[in-house]
């Protein structure tokens, strides 16, 4: 019994670090690429952010400037959805991933071309 304990104890601990204590993690900006299937990686930024009532939100700074029409987070899967639309090219973007600490990890869709994308967070360290 107690080894068991001390099994699901330390498995705990171990997957801690992948979920997102709250929210206020996400804030901030997120660069890294996505890789459509086949293709070659393309870089993409975006900027997330909380209001008072504690609402995702943000934009896509690349590939172009745009407010999200569509952001959710859900704390007990991790699991983000961003989407955009492009007024001029009409075209729509989406990131579907999982937040792991500092990364987003998932699926990124470019008008229907869809491919696997990596973030991660940009952090500051001063002196």
């Amino acid at each position: 019994m107690m080894k068991a304990a001390c099994s699901v104890f330390i498995a705990a601990i171990l997957a801690a670090p992948i979920l997102v204590a709250d929210m206020n993690a996400l804030k901030g900006t997120w660069s890294g690429n996505w890789t459509p299937k086949g293709g070659v990686p393309d870089s993409i930024t975006l900027e997330l952010k909380l209001d008072a009532n504690g609402k995702l939100s943000g934009k896509f700074l690349t590939p172009v400037p745009m407010d999200f029409s569509k952001a959710s987070f859900n704390s007990k899967t991790a699991m983000v959805l961003l989407e955009a639309g492009d007024p001029q090219s009409g075209k729509h973007y989406k990131v579907e991933g999982k937040v792991e600490g500092t990364e987003i990890k998932g699926t990124f869709e470019n008008n229907g071309v869809t491919g696997e994308v990596r973030l991660i967070k940009w952090t500051y360290f001063g002196r």
